[in-house]
């Protein structure tokens, strides 16, 4: 039996503590070295460091880093005791893969098969496709394919080779279906490029490909179009990338191409409500009288709202009554329309009658941003409905959970995606309670992501003090200070972008607890004298809070001290909220303006950013109010501004 084999027996997952202590401080130097050793390839040295740290939290993934550098030597028996004593957990899953990756180079399919397990990895997928084909089992196999060519996005090589096996096995016609499904994947996901690849393996496509290629091609070609579900589908697509230039041109052609293709009911209504974004946000002169004809019986409820921002925009209230009572009840219910319903009539009355007051009331007895404006008209002081639920009992023992431990160590090594999956794997484990000690657990470890994330998890909606904690307090009061904005509506903005994780990155690119663009840090940093910033700059919560904040405060003097204006502006970029405002004739009331943004994402960003400052402001023992006096209303931008995006 070799050595692997008798630690593995002998082994019991280990705890730890968060407690700093000499012993935890040596263990930890003891594993990097372990660790130096074994990526020096210096296998024995480690192994002789591994007596020393078998109770220690992190000794699984030492025992992982030794397994991979042997991973050739290793016996089957090894890693069957190995991944019966770890099963799913993190080390587990990786000593899997492991040694998956040595039975493919091996060819060993059978075994490849028998040790696999449902991967997130699409190449392992792939592999996994190919070992099917190769044991005789077509049938699981094309169905593997199948489920991995569903995909609107590009797969890896790796699954060329068990595609064209799969293709094999289909006829002419089926791999024409297959390549016009996935096309249509694209197409719904906006992966144009993606979409004329693919149908440029189906013959008799380049007609659909050039209008792809060239969206303006639909103006002459679209009434001669086959009058098939093919023609609908990239019809459907070209009109809606048309309507983001010429939306008015192409509503005719809309109306053109419907009457001759058939567009399906669905399409349709996608179709509107694409073309319905696009007149919205230009604030046609027709925009009213577009919306009540295409949708005159109330049917769609997105425009249905639409149609009661309108009537608040120009003033009118019996409008506004009327219109909230053609919305499903579900949305009826919701606060937005609750709020508007009893401004309507407020507004109608011109007093505040004892049915409204009730309303109001009730409405102001919630938390939230209209709670919040809510209270503002009764005068009443914000009800923040603070509750704690957390059983401190609970967390000695949450924090002796084997996962939890990792995951502490594992952040103190610098590795804060790895202790997100222990720790993610540790919660799959709990019951609500201990998730909510857990949370608190995270919070004490100046981890507020997880504190956050994981009351969030917990449905601990009322729980303040574990959804809005306060990281880096002094950075953040060092850079308002510095910046002359206000302390809660940077942490609100933090809280809104990255919810204080350093190393967040969304999907468009932007980086670290502000969430800044490369190109907007590379700007900042020039106009504060900095060196252009790495990406390791964007992770450093200090540097990103000061360029953030140094952001915001240009934003805010952009926009006359507007708090409002300036949040808008750093979710949407500048240039789109200055040609809002050049577009608009009036002065506006606040809570007007933002429901009539054209811009679904913004508004429901700027109504939590304020939302969430009245929180931080009852934190931190700052002035609570929702909107500033010089706020209250929105004006008009003069055309003579020039535009600074």
């Amino acid at each position: 039996m070799n050595r692997f084999l008798t630690l593995l027996i002998a082994l019991a997952i280990q705890t730890t503590t968060v407690t700093a202590d000499p012993a935890s401080d040596n263990n930890r130097r003891l594993y990097r070295e372990a660790l130096t050793e074994i990526s020096r390839g210096r296998i024995a040295n480690a192994e002789k460091l591994t007596p020393q740290l078998t109770n220690y939290a992190l000794y699984p993934y030492l025992e992982l880093e030794l397994i991979k550098a042997q991973i050739d030597q290793i016996s089957q028996q090894t890693v069957d005791v190995y991944l019966q004593q770890y099963g799913d957990t993190i080390a587990g899953q990786r000593i899997r893969l492991a040694w998956l990756n040595k039975l493919r180079r091996n060819n060993n399919w059978p075994l490849y098969v028998q040790y696999y397990s449902r991967s997130s990895s699409t190449v392992n997928s792939c592999h996994y496709a190919h070992a099917l084909r190769e044991i005789g089992d077509h049938k699981d196999a094309d169905a593997a394919i199948a489920a991995l060519w569903s995909t609107p996005y590009s797969l890896p090589k790796e699954c060329d080779a068990p595609i064209k096996q799969w293709f094999s096995r289909l006829s002419l016609h089926q791999t024409e279906q297959q390549y016009w499904h996935r096309a249509n994947l694209a197409l719904n996901s906006g992966q144009t490029d993606m979409a004329r690849y693919l149908l440029g393996k189906v013959p008799g496509s380049e007609g659909y490909i050039e209008l792809l290629r060239s969206p303006n091609l639909l103006f002459r070609r679209g009434i001669s179009l086959p009058r098939n579900d093919r023609s609908r589908s990239i019809a459907v697509h070209t009109l809606k990338r048309l309507a983001k230039g010429d939306f008015e041109r192409t509503n005719t052609l809309w109306q053109q191409l419907d009457r001759e293709l058939k567009f399906t009911a669905s399409q349709n209504y996608a179709l509107r409500d694409s073309m319905a974004r696009q007149i919205i946000a230009s604030d046609a002169d027709y925009t009213r009288d577009w919306v009540m004809a295409t949708d005159p019986n109330y049917e769609d409820p997105y425009l249905t709202e639409w149609r009661i921002r309108l009537a608040l925009k120009d003033g009118d209230w019996a409008g506004v009554k009327r219109i909230v009572q053609f919305l499903p009840d579900d949305k009826k219910q919701k606060s937005d329309w609750r709020y508007w319903s009893a401004r309507a009539d407020i507004e109608l009355r011109g007093e505040l009658s004892v049915s409204t007051q009730l309303e109001l009331q009730k409405l102001a007895a919630e938390r939230g941003y209209y709670s919040f404006l809510a209270a503002d008209i009764l005068n009443e002081d914000y009800q923040l409905g603070s509750t704690r639920s957390l059983d401190a009992t609970l967390i000695a023992e949450i924090e002796q959970h084997s996962a939890i431990g990792r995951a502490k160590e594992l952040l103190l090594m610098g590795d804060p995606a790895t202790a997100n999956l222990e720790w993610a794997y540790a919660m799959r484990s709990l019951n609500k309670a201990e998730q909510v000690a857990a949370a608190q657990l995270a919070l004490d470890w100046d981890w507020p992501y997880q504190a956050i994330m994981t009351a969030l998890r917990a449905d601990e909606w009322n729980d303040l003090v574990l959804r809005f904690p306060t990281p880096h307090h002094d950075s953040f009061s060092k850079i308002a200070a510095r910046e002359r904005i206000q302390l809660k509506w940077i942490y609100a903005i933090a809280r809104q972008e990255s919810a204080f994780a350093p190393a967040a990155n969304s999907r468009v690119g932007a980086r670290g607890l502000m969430q800044l663009m490369p190109g907007t840090a590379k700007l900042v940093a020039k106009q504060m004298g900095l060196p252009n910033p790495k990406t390791e700059d964007l992770l450093t919560p200090e540097k990103n809070i000061a360029m953030g904040g140094y952001y915001l405060g240009q934003l805010l003097e952009q926009f006359g001290g507007n708090r409002i204006l300036a949040t808008a502006a750093y979710n949407a970029g500048p240039g789109r909220i200055e040609r809002v405002l050049l577009r608009q004739a009036q002065d506006m009331p606040a809570d007007i303006w933002i429901e009539n943004l054209p811009y679904g994402e913004t508004r429901e960003y700027i109504k939590n950013v304020l939302a969430f400052s009245v929180i931080y402001a009852e934190k931190l023992d700052l002035d609570r109010p929702l909107l500033a006096q010089t706020e209250r209303q929105i004006g008009p931008k003069t055309s003579s501004t020039a535009l600074k995006n």
